[in-house]
């Protein structure tokens, strides 16, 4: 048995073509549809939170209404191939060994949006973003939440540490299921379509500060994951186009 957890936060007819692509997979599965505090209260959801959880908290309120020993998360703007959920379910069967798999995910140009996380120069980095399909890969240290199958058992009761909000809450958790002696991985085809923080525009000058500060949360928790003088450098070169917070770097670093 499979449950598959969409949080939706006013997604409108781009949740209308996930969960579209959801009931044409290939296996069939339980889709929880988990209302993350919409203006406009999502028709069908299968729960609904008043406020916005963010999407570590919505995720974990979700986790709760499932029983499947296999879990997966697809963020409301993706859209999937038929056979994602197949060809993810039988990698997770195939290996005991295996806590979480996703496939290359492409944006809707056509260029990969993200082929796991990349941690080896001391930042956080999507595998291939940007990139033309069929360019050499790295071998992925973690997954992303876009859109991942998670075994239970090697998650337990809950998907993210809830004080990360949004962003890199699904470092934390590799980093977490890697301590736990448990792997991830990432299948070498392309059976998934993102379009990219479609949400992210909730959260207003939020987004850019959290995305800031919890690089350096995940570097504080895990040793070895992440190295703040290589996070610093980074935020020094995205500073000046305007893409990194000083409010986040100081809570990153001392909150």
């Amino acid at each position: 048995m499979i449950d598959v957890i969409v949080l939706d936060l006013d997604g409108g007819a781009m949740l209308d073509e996930c969960l579209a692509s959801l009931r044409a997979q290939s296996v069939p599965a339980n889709v929880i549809v988990f209302d993350n505090g919409s203006k406009h209260p999502t028709p069908g959801a299968t729960a609904r939170s008043e406020t916005n959880l963010g999407f570590a908290g919505g995720a974990n309120a979700a986790l709760r209404l499932s029983s499947a020993p296999y879990i997966a998360l697809v963020n409301n703007d993706v859209v999937l191939q038929p056979d994602w959920l197949a060809q993810v379910r039988d990698a997770l069967d195939r290996d005991a060994q295996l806590a979480a798999v996703q496939t290359i995910i492409t944006r809707p140009d056509g260029r990969i949006d993200g082929a796991g996380i990349d941690i080896s120069d001391g930042t956080f980095r999507q595998i291939g973003h940007g990139c033309a399909v069929g360019v050499p890969l790295a071998v992925a240290w973690g997954v992303s939440a876009t859109a991942t199958l998670y075994r239970r058992a090697a998650i337990g009761n809950r998907f993210f540490d809830e004080r990360f909000f949004a962003y890199y809450e699904d470092v934390e958790l590799c980093a977490r299921l890697h301590e736990d002696e448990w792997r991830v991985a990432v299948l070498p085809v392309v059976a998934a379509v993102h379009r990219g923080s479609a949400t992210a525009s909730r959260l207003g000058r939020n987004a850019l500060r959290l995305r800031t500060r919890n690089r350096y949360l995940a570097a504080r928790m895990h040793r070895g994951v992440g190295r703040i003088t290589a996070l610093l450098f980074e935020d020094a070169k995205l500073m000046l186009r305007g893409r990194s917070s000083i409010r986040g770097i100081v809570q990153g670093l001392f909150g």
